[in-house]
Order: C-alpha cells, then structure tokens, then sequence
C-alpha cells in the first residue's frame, strides 16, 4: 500500500477502508494530527467470486501503520456489515469502543468467539449526550432502521461539523423508540455543517419508505386469514418487527416460537435490555408447537437469505431437526432479496413449495420495508443539515452517483459534491473538500475465525477452478534416459463433456496425444510449457471449459 502523504495542518483527512463503491463492510476513517477514530468496522459476505471463504474484512494496512493514533471505533448501529470486523481489528490492537448497549451486548457475544484478542473497553453512548475523543466532539442523534439504537453523529472537529448519518430512514407513523425526526439535523443545519456523509443505499428508489405500520396492517390481515402452521422469516436484528408480530400474534391468541440461533440470541440480548416486550404466554419452545391447533403457530425463523446452515434453509431442505414442512404451512419471506443471493433464495423458495408449503415474499405482497431511506428521505436530510459540501457513502457506485445527484438538486454546489470509493483519500479544510492520494486497498480473507493470504491472483484460480475444473498429467520416466515408463497417467476433477463425449475415452486420448507431444518437446528445454498448453488444448476441444491443467513429470 502506498504511503500518504504527511498530514497537513489544520485539515481532516477521511479515508473510507470499506461500504463507498459497494454494499457491506462499512469502516470510515477521520484522522486529524496525530488522532484518529473509525466510524464502524463490519465486515462483507463474499459472493460467488471468494469461493470457500467466509467473510471479508477492510483492509488494515493504513492503520496499522498508525495504531498509536488509533484512539476508538465508534459505532452506528449493530449490524454485521458495522460491527462484524472488530474483532479482527482486536487481533490488533486494544481498543475502546463507543456504542449504546445493544450493539455492546452483539460485539460481546462475536467476542466470545475468538481467541487471542487484545483488551476492549466499552464506553456507552446516550442519545444527544455528546462525547469527545481527541479533537472530536461527538453529538449521538438517533435514527431510525431496521435495527433498534441507530445513530447518526454530528462530530465538530477543528475545521468545522462533519454530519454522518449512520443507516437511516424516516417513519413518522414508528413511534416505538420515541418521535424520532430530523429537527436535530436541522438544528447543526443552522449553526453550519461543513460537510455530509449520508446513506446512499435506496439512493435509486423514488418516493418514500413504507411505514412499518403497513407491514404490520399486512400482517393483521395475514394473521387472520391463517389456517395452517405459519412461518416467518426475517432478520433477527429486526427487534422491533419481531415485537410487533408478538403482539400481533397475542392480540389473536396465537404462540409463537423461535427458530435459528441468531434469532434466540438475538432477542435474549433485547429482553435482556428492555428492549423487546414479549406478551405473557405467547412464546413457546419449538418442540412443543405440535401442542396447539395448526392456524395458532407461527414460527419466526432466521435464514431469510438462505444462508448455509440457516434455520429456514434447513426447514426448506427437510433437515431441520424440530420443525417439518407440510401441506397446509405458509411461509412469508418479510425481508428483501440482498442482490446476489437472488438464485438461492429462488432455490429454497422451490423446496418449500415442493414440500406442500405456500409463500409470500415482498414482489408478490407487501411483508417488508426497507430499512434505508428513499429519494424523499435523503432530500429531507440534505435540506435539514443544508452541507457547504456533501459526500454519499454506504452504496454501490450508481448508488452514490445518483445520491450526488440529489445533493446538488437540494442545493450544493456542484464542485463541493464528491463520489468516491473505497481507499480515496480526502482532506477537509474551511475552503472545502480535496481529493488528495488514493490508496490500493485489498480486501482482508476470513476462513472460520483467521485470517488467510492470497493475492488476486489466487483468487482469481479459485474462481476459474470452480468454473473449469482441473486435470492432472502425471510423466513417470527414466531418470537416466528420460524415456516414459509408462504411458501419462490423466486424472480429472470437476470436468464437464460434451454430449456424446465418454470420460474415459476422452482420458485415453489424452494419454496418446500427451504422450506425442513430450517426445517432440523433450529437449526443447520447456517441456513443461509445452505440455500445459497443449494438454489445455486438448481438452478445450472435448469438454465445456478450458481446464486448469498441471503437468507432473516424476524422475524414477
């Protein structure tokens, strides 16, 4: 990683190591002098490019030339895509971390998980109690999301307000955590904002977000229509929804039981804190549904994006050790598809209609709403704070292009608009925003709970292993005369043929034509080579994919 530049007085540098130019991973570098502190430190699930790895985490490189001027994370809310890397980043360093209590009980519980971490001390944010870190004055103004205790933070800092609007959106209608508007925002919109950092995910979604009270209408509905067994999917961070569907359910005098391990910790860290209301007598055990009539169960599940290993996932492929799909049951899938996870959760919704159930998701009836704010929200936002200058984060490319756009039809001035990614550098001064260096960042690999190497290289192989497959030729020869024992022995691993084509033939030819091609490049003094590229040809012709081909030349 290139080095920055020195540190030039009296300007903020802001470098995002993860969430500006792609969804998840959210880590927001403010640094002035010799003090720095993250805004959040989560983590990204990899798609279908990272095969076998099961997380990806910012790259730490930056700060770990600096981890003496690393002075805290301080977190917006208790999402993995927030929170997920810290304790990679404890691996680190001893750490102080600023949150309110509910993503403190999340963190703890992911602590426990880990082995080798440096200390951790906790320090608990109230709303509009603010707290200073260095040369940073934080002001904690709550938000609304799809997880309860989300922040956004107004940070004075020596060169003027920088306003961070965590993941938010707007619900008049959710009073549950209080009225929760944007007057804060336009009171620092009032006293002068230097600059915006806002929450670019539905930046492309005219309108207005869906109240939750919609949902819950749908749902009263669903409830009352209900004749078999019922399951509902959803994330178990969703604290507030899972409440409503408890109080729902008891209002009907129907039990619910939980299904999923993130589901019960879950809500046992919200009990735990007062902040999830479980009505008397509605909560039952999994095992014992079969207890009470069909149409007055309702089992609220994890695995909504058919995770490995997720509860509904299991249920889906009849696996599930406690609960069944049958005739009669009626599963609704009340999240979003999260882009990329489309074919499996179209997959698992197959297996549950095979096994007698009934679905609803959210293209075919209103079950979800967003936890991220449409055009409507972000404009209210832009004119409440009323930034000299305005970067979009959290989203992919398009989604902070079209964000920027916004920004300048709420009244910032076109120059003062910057969309950048993930690793640019930029300083923050009373003239404005710059753009200064642009570091190359490399996303750190996650298997189990360590950290692997791999440059893009071996990753890329990984990828092309899972499309193409892979041949090994072995060459037994004579180490003295360098003629062949035996003809090349051909094992294959992951080979698609086309129609028609026999394995074992293809195998047989391979031997004949291989074993030609090292006798004419014997002594062309790259046998090897010669031997790849043509094995690779070779098999280009008889099977779908060009293969990964390795020859192995044993002297006996």
């Amino acid at each position: 990683m290139a080095k920055p530049q020195s540190q030039k007085a009296n300007k903020l540098r802001l470098l995002p190591l993860g969430g500006l130019g792609e969804i998840g991973m959210n880590c927001l570098v403010l640094e002035f002098g010799q003090d720095m502190v993250l805004i959040d430190c989560g983590v990204q699930f990899p798609d279908s490019h990272w095969p076998g790895m099961d997380l990806l985490v910012p790259d730490f490189s930056y700060l770990r030339e600096r981890l003496d001027s690393l002075k805290a994370v301080v977190v917006t809310h208790g999402h993995d895509d927030h929170i997920g890397a810290i304790p990679y980043l404890l691996k680190e360093k001893e750490l102080d971390i600023y949150a309110t209590p509910f993503p403190t009980g999340l963190i703890s519980q992911k602590l426990t998980e880990h082995s080798d971490l440096n200390e951790v001390r906790f320090h608990k944010i109230e709303n509009r109690k603010k707290f200073t870190i260095g040369p940073f004055t934080f002001d904690p103004i709550p938000v609304q999301h799809s997880i309860i205790e989300a922040l956004a933070f107004a940070i004075e800092t020596p060169v003027g307000t920088v306003v961070h609007s965590g993941d938010f959106k707007h619900d008049p209608h959710e009073t549950s955590q209080g009225q929760i508007g944007f007057e804060p925002f336009e009171e620092w919109g009032k006293k002068g904002v230097a600059l915006l950092l806002s929450d670019s995910t539905n930046a492309e979604r005219p309108g207005h977000t869906l109240s939750e009270m919609e949902i819950k209408d749908s749902f009263t509905d669903i409830f009352k229509k209900q004749t078999g067994r019922m399951v509902i999917a959803l994330f178990a961070s969703n604290i507030k929804r899972v409440e409503k569907l408890l109080q729902l359910a008891h209002s009907q005098g129907k039990k619910v039981a939980f299904a999923g391990r993130s589901m019960h910790s879950y809500t046992k860290l919200a009990f735990e804190q007062n902040s999830l209301k479980i009505p008397p007598e509605t909560l039952i055990l999994l095992e014992n549904i079969g207890m009470f009539p069909d149409d007055k169960i309702i089992v609220l599940v994890t695995g909504s994006q058919a995770e490995p290993q997720s509860a509904l996932l299991r249920i889906s492929e009849g696996i599930h050790k406690d609960f069944q799909i049958r005739q009669g049951d009626l599963v609704v899938m009340s999240s979003r598809f999260i882009p990329g996870n489309e074919r499996a959760i179209s997959k698992m919704i197959d297996q549950l209609y095979r096994a007698g159930a009934q679905v609803l998701y959210e293209s075919i009836h209103q079950v979800h709403v967003s936890g991220h704010g449409q055009q409507d929200e972000l404009l209210m936002m832009l004119k409440a704070v009323r930034p000299k200058c305005f970067i979009p984060i959290h989203g992919a490319y398009r989604h902070l292009a079209k964000h920027a756009g916004l920004a300048q039809e709420a009244g910032v001035a076109t120059e003062n608009v910057q969309v950048i990614e993930d690793g640019q550098v930029v300083e923050l001064s009373e003239k404005g925003v710059e753009l200064v260096e642009k570091l190359e960042l490399k996303k750190t690999v996650v298997v189990g709970t360590s950290f692997v190497e791999g440059s893009a290289d071996v990753f890329t192989q990984r990828s092309n292993l899972a499309k193409t497959g892979i041949v090994f030729a072995v060459f037994m020869r004579d180490a003295k005369n360098l003629k062949l024992i035996a003809p090349p022995a051909i094992k294959s691993y992951g080979l698609l043929y086309f129609q028609g084509e026999n394995p074992d033939y293809v195998a047989e030819d391979a031997e004949e034509h291989l074993e030609e091609v090292y006798y004419d490049s014997l002594h062309s003094g790259e046998l090897e080579e010669a031997l790849r590229l043509e094995g690779r040809r070779f098999f280009k012709k008889r099977v779908s994919h060009k293969p990964v081909f390795i020859p192995l030349i044993l002297d006996v």
